[in-house]
């Protein structure tokens, strides 16, 4: 994995729009029964928390850590929104130390914070990495673009593509991948009657070929073109007005013709993902000429947001399986504080009378918020702390929502 760098951490993190976090009722008990998990437009929005709930005191992101806890931007938060949570859980015991070391309260999350907390989390790796311009020089030859293409007069004498300059006030690689998916078609037809192979894209390499579109004609400073993050709520409702559902399902979970996304490694930086969606994008086409669909084209910010809407498909949880939910209830000895029907010789609540089994939100925030009690319920106790898996919490939190 390459080194993430500060510079372009607080370049994309200075767009946001600092604004009041909405605080909700952890154990609210009207509140209804919601399993889904309602992202925030903006996922960066969780910064500020980072910041407020002193997490920044432990943790640094991309190279600034403070040396108490790990570096967040060299450690990729894959997995799902249980995952992380069970990730949290799991750090109670050490976290809570250096919270008292430090004299800091313990920091209460209501569900929309722990949302919003996890998703700046998980975002992180969607960020990516800054372009190396003399890898990308490289990958404008190998990759067949000077076959077609100029770039301020460099590339063959008879172009039969537009002059590339053009990209060099762009700052990220998705406008230079907004540009070539819209010309896919024309492309594919292009590449095919000159006799040559489609280029598809790993890792790295648009953002590679972006940094040598900037620098290649760069005579002086100039004012680059920024975009913001990518909202994945606009991203979803993108993918059912484009058509992107007519073959990978509504939910992106597979279709007649197109594989289930969310079973995709996806949790990539957003030009990987551009980039994944190129790889695939000849065959995209021939089907939808097959079925009579168009090229569904996108504003750079329409692909943004389709891309970070395809970034966080993994980061919904599946359901879990009560029957182990249960097993675990009493494995982890959750039972011997929450028992439920004699729950008044219990030193917990009956869960299952309170709104923490009401969505994946709502229980990961009541475990979070009441963690220093527990801790010393059961460390107190000199019991060991009952460590929770990303599976564990599907599942007890399946087994809870039945009863």
């Amino acid at each position: 994995m390459r080194r993430h760098f500060t510079s372009r951490w607080f370049l994309l993190c200075a767009i946001v729009l600092l604004r009041a976090v909405l605080s909700d009722s952890v154990l609210a008990a009207s509140a209804p029964s919601d399993s889904r998990l309602k992202l925030p437009d903006d996922p960066l929005e969780g910064r500020q928390l980072f910041e407020s709930r002193n997490c920044v005191q432990c943790h640094g992101i991309t190279g600034n850590a403070p040396g108490i806890g790990p570096d967040l931007g060299q450690t990729a938060f894959g997995g799902s929104f249980l995952d992380l949570g069970a990730a949290l859980w799991n750090h109670v015991p050490g976290m809570s130390v250096s919270f008292e070391d430090a004299a800091l309260p313990w920091p209460e999350l209501s569900q929309t914070e722990v949302i919003e907390l996890t998703s700046f989390l998980y975002f992180i790796e969607y960020l990516g990495q800054p372009g190396d311009a003399v890898t990308g020089k490289a990958l404008f030859r190998t990759k067949g673009c000077q076959e077609c293409h100029k770039l301020s007069g460099f590339g063959r004498r008879r172009a039969l593509g537009p002059d590339l300059s053009g990209l060099e006030s762009f700052a990220s690689p998705l406008f230079v991948a907004q540009a070539i998916w819209n010309h896919g078609p024309e492309m594919f037809e292009t590449i095919r009657s000159a006799g040559m192979a489609i280029p598809s894209f790993g890792e790295g390499d648009l953002a590679d070929l972006s940094a040598y579109f900037r620098q290649a004609t760069a005579t002086g400073p100039a004012e680059r073109a920024l975009l913001a993050p990518g909202n994945p709520n606009q991203g979803r409702d993108l993918f059912q007005s484009r058509g992107c559902a007519l073959c990978h399902g509504k939910n992106a979970t597979g279709g007649g013709d197109g594989p289930d996304l969310t079973r995709s490694d996806l949790h990539r930086s957003a030009e990987t993902i551009a980039g994944l969606m190129w790889n695939h994008a000849s065959a995209m086409s021939d089907m939808m000429k097959s079925r009579g669909v168009g090229w569904p084209r996108f504003s750079t910010a329409e692909l943004t947001d389709l891309i970070a809407y395809l970034y966080f498909l993994p980061f919904a949880d599946r359901p879990g399986d009560p029957t182990r939910g249960e097993d675990a209830f009493t494995a982890r000895s959750c039972a011997e504080c929450h028992g439920g029907g004699t729950a008044a010789a219990h030193e917990g609540p009956d869960l299952a009378d309170t709104a923490a089994s009401r969505s994946p939100a709502a229980f990961i925030a009541a475990l979070w918020s009441h963690a220093p009690v527990m801790k010393e319920a059961i460390v107190g106790e000199g019991k060991p702390w009952p460590e929770l898996s990303g599976d564990d919490l599907r599942n007890l939190l399946a087994y809870l929502q039945t009863q």
